[in-house]
This record gives structure tokens, C-alpha cells and sequence, in this order.
């Protein structure tokens, strides 16, 4: 069995949730709870390390989004919600397979990069 990379688009959007971690974890690292923030935003990394192994980073990208999601929700009054947008992010790059849906990808593209650049923006002026 030969192995494939994973394509483009969903390196793109996994690449992109991790940047959207930077500055929330640049905010969050000061304050008491940092460690906390830290150890949440470590895993968001784990698929850009499966990228020869398409299955594999699909499955990682679905399991740490949806696990970041339904963290983000339980840990909303301590902040864990900055990484909302991590979690959209790797979850659509799990479902982005130019392979088997042809158009997903500029419809994913056209919502996760604007996502990705305004938390990027805004969380560096704010921080």
C-alpha cells in the first residue's frame, strides 16, 4: 500500500488552527492559568504530524475537534472558548477530501481562512 499525503486544503486548514491557538495561548500563558491553556492547545498540533497518512489525519483532525469543541463549551467560564475557533478548524479539515467532495474545499476555504485571519488579527492586537 502506497502512502499519500494528505492534500493541500487540509494542511491548510490544520496549519491554520494551530496559528489560531498563538495568540490565545500568548494571552493566557501570563495568567494563572496558563498551564491549563497550555495543555489544551498541545494537542491541536497532533495531525500536522499524520500528514502521510491521509485516514489517520482525518481521524486525529475529527477526534481533537470535536474533543477541543465540547472543552471549549464545559471550560467557558474560565476562557477555554478561544479555542472555538481551533475546533472548527480541524474538525472541517477532517471532512475536506478533495477526493471524494469536489467543491467542500472552496467552501471550507472560503470560511476557515477569514476565520483563521480575524483571530489572528484581533487576537494579536489584543494581546
Amino acid at each position: 500500500m502506497e502512502n499519500q499525503l494528505v492534500r493541500t486544503g487540509q494542511t491548510v486548514l490544520a496549519v491554520s488552527a494551530v496559528l489560531s491557538v498563538i495568540p490565545v495561548l500568548a494571552f493566557a500563558l501570563p495568567t494563572m492559568l496558563g498551564g491549563m491553556f497550555l495543555l489544551t492547545a498541545m494537542p491541536v498540533a497532533i495531525p500536522l504530524f499524520l500528514r502521510r497518512e491521509p485516514q489517520s489525519f482525518a481521524w486525529a483532525s475529527l477526534i481533537i475537534g470535536t474533543g477541543l469543541l465540547a472543552w471549549a463549551v464545559v471550560g467557558l467560564l474560565i476562557g477555554m472558548f478561544f479555542f472555538i475557533p481551533a475546533a472548527v478548524l480541524l474538525t472541517t479539515a477532517a471532512f475536506v477530501d478533495p477526493r471524494t467532495r469536489p467543491g467542500a474545499l472552496g467552501v471550507i476555504a472560503a470560511l476557515g481562512v477569514p476565520v483563521a485571519a480575524g483571530v489572528l488579527f484581533y487576537g494579536v492586537i489584543g494581546a
